[in-house]
């Protein structure tokens, strides 16, 4: 008889513990164990072994498939969602090919399908996750676990609970993200209970990077003459290797409302250079991280540009004007000067004799 038992160690959650009883099988190993929290999988041999790898199957799809270490045991690389349940799978060579699988079914008894969590980060600094709430059982009790490091197993529960009006779990906040010291997947796992039975489990596997919701920058402008320079600042992340965003601007003329503009793929810098034509603009901004998908809301539209063309004749008659005075001056010292001349040198007149 070969005994397997797994065990789930959740820290603060209960041991669960599931054991199955085989028929007598030529297996040569046996006592497989598995440690959720240090994502180790053991069994010891009985007869010699090689060639032993571990392979992990979520409804029934290959997750992954690593060679064993001294054939007794794997470290598993990569951390999945178990609530779902989850296939174990040994292979090797013992005389002739040996595979020995164990399914870890689904937790929770209540209900068929499972309630979703997500998580949002906001101003860096921040954390909110939300799960969907059934409506039946109401008397359902929910609890939030999350991993205190990337990649192993949940080991800590929610530190502050959202309730709604009926005083049900409804969600988690977190004030400040030291208990996440950075942005690889953690694990997040919501249970409940109902009538001292365990509902449908719900867990996934989030980067922090993925879930960060930013707020779009504040532009500022200027101007000389028509040309304008869009200025912003780099938005607060928890990413702190440079900037590593992109922007999009919206301009909108204002007297024209066919005319707006999108300007794509602004990266990595933080200002723009954009020529217009007399009138007000509107411009909105808004901006992604690099290589990510979710844009930030657009920001509050800002005016820049010129109503009323202005006047530029004004400085070119003045310059006229100047020149128009300056020349009367020239010429009235020169006439002032021949009527002094005119006094001080008498004019001679000559009579010409007759022949």
């Amino acid at each position: 008889m070969a005994d397997v038992i797994i065990l789930l160690s959740f820290s603060m959650l209960p041991i669960l513990a599931y054991s199955q009883i085989q028929k007598e099988e030529d297996l040569p190993i046996k006592n497989i164990t598995i440690d959720m929290k240090t994502m180790l999988l053991r069994w010891t041999n009985v007869e010699n072994v090689n060639n032993v790898t571990c392979t992990v199957k979520i409804l029934s799809k290959l997750v992954y498939k690593m060679e064993a270490i001294n054939n007794h045991r794997c470290n598993m690389k990569s951390f999945h969602t178990w609530c779902q349940g989850v296939d174990f799978v040994i292979e090797g060579f013992s005389g002739k090919r040996f595979s020995k699988t164990f399914h870890l079914p689904q937790r929770g008894e209540e209900g068929t399908t499972k309630e979703n969590v997500s998580c949002e980060i906001h101003d860096a600094n921040f954390m909110d996750c939300k799960w969907t709430v059934r409506k039946t059982p109401g008397d359902i009790h929910y609890q939030f676990f999350y991993s205190q490091s990337p990649l192993t197993f949940v080991d800590r529960e929610c530190p502050n609970y959202k309730t709604d009006p009926e005083g049900r779990r409804v969600g988690c906040h977190f004030d400040n993200l030291s208990g996440f010291p950075n942005p690889y997947p953690y694990h997040f796992l919501v249970t409940g209970t109902s009538n001292g039975r365990e509902v449908q489990c719900t867990d996934d596997n989030i980067s922090l990077w993925d879930i960060e919701i930013f707020k779009p920058p504040n532009v500022t402008i200027n101007c000389t003459n028509l040309r304008c320079r869009l200025q912003w600042q780099i938005p607060k992340t928890i990413q702190v290797q440079g900037n590593v965003f992109e922007y999009q601007l919206q301009i909108q003329k204002i007297a024209d409302k066919n005319f707006s503009e999108v300007v794509f793929n602004i990266k990595k810098t933080t200002n723009y250079d954009y020529a217009i034509s007399y009138g007000k603009y509107t411009v909105k901004i808004r901006t992604r991280k690099l290589f990510y998908k979710n844009w930030s809301e657009w920001s509050e539209p800002q005016e820049f540009g010129d109503e009323v063309r202005k006047d530029n004749s004004l400085p070119v008659i003045m310059s006229l004007l100047g020149i128009a005075f300056t020349m009367l001056l020239i010429m009235g010292y020169l006439c002032k000067r021949y009527y002094v001349l005119q006094k001080i040198i008498p004019t001679v007149f000559y009579i010409r004799r007759p022949s």
